[in-house]
């Protein structure tokens, strides 16, 4: 898992996971924080701005949930 942030103004936190699916391997995201409706549902578009996650267009926080201390 990587902890990540939207580049939007709000900065929502959501985490990725690299999964095999479909004969390929591929992101998939879920919302971080535990105060929205959508925590730890997966999601495809930034629940404050709107924009569509992809992994190149967010910013890695840590490398890996739990591990900050």
């Amino acid at each position: 898992m990587v902890a990540l942030r939207c580049p939007c103004e709000k900065k929502h936190q959501l985490w990725g996971e690299f999964w095999w699916a479909g004969g390929q391997y591929q992101w998939v995201f879920f919302d971080e924080h535990k105060t929205s409706v959508r925590y730890g549902k997966q999601v495809t578009y930034c629940p404050e701005c709107g924009r569509q996650v992809e992994r190149k267009n967010l910013t890695m926080i840590n490398g890996s949930l739990g591990s900050e201390g």
